[in-house]
C-alpha cells in the first residue's frame, strides 16, 4: 500500500465524519488533474469540464457518509468524472460514447541547498512533462501523480493496457533523454 493510498484513506475517513478541511485537501490534490482529464474527454472548446469536476466533488461531499470505495480514491474520482462527462455528452448527442477520445516526491530535511535543488529539479521536470503530447501527458500524470494503475487508466480512457504501457514507456524515455540533454548543456 502506497503512502498516497494511505493518505487518501485517512482523508476519506475524516471527510466521512464531515471534516471540511480534509475535503479541501482532497479537492486541492485532485482538482487540477481531474479538470485536465475531463477537458480531454469533452469536445474542444468546452467550459463544461470545470462544471463536471465541481459536480463530482459536490456529489462526493453530499454522499460522503455513505460512499464505499472499493479501489483507490483517485480511481473513484476519475470514474465519477468520466461518468459525468458521459452524462453531459449524452445530453449533447444521444448515444455518444467515449470511444474516440482525443489525443510526490517530498524534499528531505537536509537543508536549504537540498530544498533549492529539489525545487529546480521539480520545475525542470514539470517543464519537460508539459512538452509531452497532451494524451501522453494525461496518462503519465494519471499514473505518476494520481497513482492509477495501467489497467485503471486503460479502463478510464477506454484504451488497451498496451496503449497505456506504450505511452508511459515513450513518456519516460523522452523525459530521461531530454533531462540528460538539458543537464549536459547547463
Amino acid at each position: 500500500m502506497t503512502a498516497n493510498h494511505t493518505d487518501d484513506l485517512q482523508l476519506l475517513a475524516r471527510i466521512k465524519v464531515g471534516e471540511s478541511r480534509a475535503f479541501d485537501l482532497l479537492f486541492m490534490k485532485y482538482y487540477p488533474n481531474l479538470l485536465h482529464f475531463s477537458r480531454s474527454l469533452l469536445p474542444y472548446p468546452s467550459d463544461e469540464a470545470e462544471d463536471v469536476v465541481l459536480e463530482v466533488f459536490q456529489q462526493f461531499w453530499r454522499n460522503r457518509e455513505t460512499i464505499n470505495i472499493h479501489s483507490s480514491l483517485s480511481s473513484f474520482l476519475y470514474t465519477a468524472a468520466k461518468n459525468r462527462v458521459n452524462d453531459y455528452r449524452r445530453k449533447l448527442k444521444p448515444n455518444t460514447s467515449l470511444e474516440n477520445i482525443p489525443g510526490d516526491i517530498m524534499a528531505s530535511e537536509e537543508g536549504p541547498d537540498h530544498t533549492l535543488n529539489y525545487k529546480e529539479i521539480a520545475e525542470n521536470l514539470e517543464r519537460l512533462i508539459k512538452l509531452l503530447p497532451e494524451r501522453m501527458q494525461l496518462i503519465f500524470r494519471m499514473n505518476r501523480e494520481d497513482e492509477l494503475s495501467y489497467q485503471e487508466i486503460a479502463d478510464l480512457l477506454d484504451i488497451s493496457i498496451n496503449s497505456v504501457k506504450t505511452q508511459m514507456y515513450r513518456a519516460i524515455k523522452f523525459l530521461k533523454e531530454t533531462y540528460r540533454f538539458d543537464n549536459s548543456i547547463a
